[in-house]
């Protein structure tokens, strides 16, 4: 049996994800194990939604600057309105 160690970035403090991420590597390079193909079919499914989660995340993040954007004009354009109706009222001799 070939011992192969993969380096994984193990952010996570826990003692249980390390010890997870340790047994599926050994089952992903063992020949004779039943689920390798099962493992691989998952993996490539956790890939796509992590691509999907992060489009998502985008996405978000357009609308997020998209409704700023929208707030500042409406502000922008709330102001021209008073402003127009203070100069409209001022022409007509009234104040507000």
């Amino acid at each position: 049996m070939e011992i192969i160690t993969e380096s994984h970035n193990l952010e996570s403090k826990e003692l249980l994800p390390q010890i997870l991420l340790r047994i599926f590597s050994v089952c992903k390079t063992d020949p004779n194990f039943p689920l390798k193909d099962r493992i691989k079919e998952i993996e490539g499914e956790v890939v796509t939604l992590k691509n999907k989660l992060q489009s998502q995340i985008n996405l978000q993040e357009k609308s997020a600057a998209i409704e700023i954007n929208l707030k500042k004009s409406i502000a922008r354009l709330e102001q021209k309105n008073f402003d127009m109706k203070s100069k409209l009222l001022e022409e007509l001799g009234s104040e507000i």
